[in-house]
């Protein structure tokens, strides 16, 4: 291609590159393996939104499974494949997030948003959040608009 270049040189060295690329990959197995279980994204995205939408009075993990079709424990395995989290540190999780949200966003107290979130009371958020983020919400909105 070199010696000879013409419009189409250019297409058949990539083309070659990209040959001798994925060629090494499948002599050295990088990365091919193909992750066997979990949620399909469709599953996934129907339960997190399900979550996200009842996130004060989340689902049972019976109503998570039921939601997509299956069976109690083949759901928490599967999210937890998935995420990487068991649905109940997903949900407590998303709580906190949801919390830093609205602590940098609005002016409503930190009483207000555990309630909003989903925590049983404020000092219950409090320690969540500490343990979390290592500042409680009041220091933390401080720090933040700083």
């Amino acid at each position: 291609e070199l010696k000879t270049p013409d419009p189409a040189s250019i297409i058949m060295v990539e083309s070659q590159a990209v040959q001798m690329f994925v060629q090494m990959v499948r002599l050295h197995g990088l990365g091919m393996a193909l992750a066997k279980g979990g949620l399909s994204p469709f599953d996934l995205n129907r339960v997190v939104a399900l979550i996200n939408a009842r996130l004060a009075n989340p689902p049972s993990l019976d109503d998570l499974a039921g939601e997509i079709g299956v069976s109690r424990r083949h759901f928490f395995r599967a999210f937890k494949q998935s995420t990487g989290k068991t649905p109940f540190a997903y949900v407590a999780d998303t709580r906190l997030k949801r919390a830093v949200d609205l602590l940098r966003a609005t002016d409503r107290s930190a009483t207000d948003i555990a309630l909003q979130c989903g925590f049983a009371g404020s000092s219950h958020f409090a320690h969540a959040f500490k343990r979390a983020y290592g500042a409680g919400p009041a220091e933390f909105r401080r720090r933040w608009r700083s």
